[in-house]
């Protein structure tokens, strides 16, 4: 199996976001506000995805360039 670049760093960014979900639930629940009910909600409250936040260390890293392939999958070119 051929793992890229790409591949480490959703998966990172995946554990990263998983992680900083947990601390605002359990911040959430100290403060007796209401959870999440579902991932859309869980998105709205973090303000981004696991894969906005692969994107944005890959770009941050210099490892995405603007003309390089979208990581979406789309075979769009990459322009943010």
């Amino acid at each position: 199996i051929r793992c890229t670049l790409l591949d480490v760093e959703n998966a990172l960014a995946k554990f990263t976001w998983a992680k900083e979900v947990h601390k605002k639930i359990v911040k959430l629940k100290e403060e007796g506000k209401p959870m999440p009910k579902n991932f859309a909600e869980v998105q709205k409250l973090m303000g981004s995805t696991p894969l906005d936040l692969a994107k944005f260390n890959m770009v941050k890293s210099g490892e995405m360039s603007r003309n390089a392939p979208c990581p979406c999958g789309s075979k769009k070119r990459y322009k943010r």
